[in-house]
């Protein structure tokens, strides 16, 4: 009968900002790749890249990043819609009353089509 060992649970490694600092002065001061010096510092390369970008983009969080309209540019947009779809409902009554035309049988005295 076999035993199935199971492997301990990985916790998530915790950085200090002292530490992404140098890392990132390091990898940015060396010259060299993501990959050779993340490799140095036993971490991945993504993760250099993940700080960078917090970096780059201090204040922000994740929530405020991805909320990309403001309220004025959302009712914008919103009243845009409206205006596109009454025109596109317009356009609607316009194609069914042609369609309603069209299909009529031709009045007595036309010569009728071949279809």
């Amino acid at each position: 009968m076999k035993t199935q060992l199971r492997k301990p649970a990985r916790t998530k490694a915790r950085y200090t900002q002292e530490y992404k600092q140098e890392a990132l002065e390091l990898w940015r001061a060396s010259g060299r790749s993501a990959a050779k010096v993340a490799a140095e510092l036993g971490i991945r390369p993504p993760l250099l890249y993940r700080w960078a970008h917090a970096e780059r983009v201090p204040n922000a969080s994740k929530r405020e990043s991805k909320a990309k309209h403001t309220l004025e540019e959302l009712e914008a947009e919103n009243r845009r819609l409206r205006q596109e779809n009454a025109k596109l409902l317009e356009q609607r009554e316009v194609l069914k009353k042609s369609l309603g035309i069209l299909s009529e049988a031709p009045p007595r005295g036309m010569p009728e089509s071949n279809r």
